[in-house]
């Protein structure tokens, strides 16, 4: 599923939006690869503030979770973890390996998937009772209510499992993992927001595309 504008059509159509077929699953094989890709880039783009280094992960998570489909998107968030816990050197300062996961911040990468979890679950359900936002401001507006949730979840799991690895205090990992990045997550947060609903226009564009494309090239 994707929520993309309809801009087929002028006038009384601008703001609309629409619900393409699903893709193909050579299309979301794709999609999912590109995604796991962009997580992996975002966690190149990193600045290290102690324990949790300042990467552009997050972003890139709530970008992806809000233009895949549920399933997509875990797919695509359990396969970034599975290939760094392998070895491929995936995260921030290009670590990987068990040592990743399992170590102290690795309750943010696990964070990432039950963030992707929840949030598949919830828009699931919105999808399957037809409440999803069928205008700009409304698919805005889940946008940015799906990015607090993001930022709840892994936070929250990520906080916890730092301070039992560790054996630190609450108020010692809140100000080594969270205070520091209040700012900064709400201004990736932000950027995210404003480049989903974009990158759902392009997308369904190009889906329309290689769609009509298919079906003129289909013998009658």
């Amino acid at each position: 599923m994707l929520t993309i504008i309809n801009d087929s059509n002028k006038g009384n159509d601008v703001g609309k939006t629409a619900l393409p077929k699903v893709r193909s699953k050579t299309q979301s094989v794709v999609l999912c690869g590109l995604c796991i890709a962009l997580l992996a880039v975002g966690a190149f783009i990193s600045v290290p503030l102690g324990p949790v280094p300042f990467t552009l992960q997050t972003m890139m998570l709530v970008i992806i979770l809000n233009i895949l489909s549920p399933r997509e998107g875990v797919i695509a968030t359990g396969g970034y973890l599975l290939l760094g816990a392998i070895g491929l050197p995936l995260g921030a300062g290009f670590k990987g390996g068990l040592a990743w996961i399992l170590g102290p911040t690795g309750g943010f990468l696990l964070g990432f998937l039950l963030a992707a979890i929840v949030v598949g679950l919830l828009r699931h359900l919105l999808i399957k009772s037809g409440k999803l936002p069928r205008t700009i401001g409304g698919t805005v507006a889940m946008t940015a209510a799906l990015a607090i949730l993001i930022y709840l979840i892994y936070t929250t799991f990520g906080a916890l499992w730092f301070s039992i690895v560790t054996s630190a205090s609450i108020e010692a990992t809140l100000v080594a993992c969270v205070f520091p990045f209040i700012i900064v997550d709400a201004i990736k947060a932000a950027v995210a927001i404003t480049c989903v609903q974009p990158i759902l226009l392009a997308l369904g564009r190009a889906y329309n595309q290689t769609n009509n494309q298919t079906n003129s090239q289909t013998p009658r």
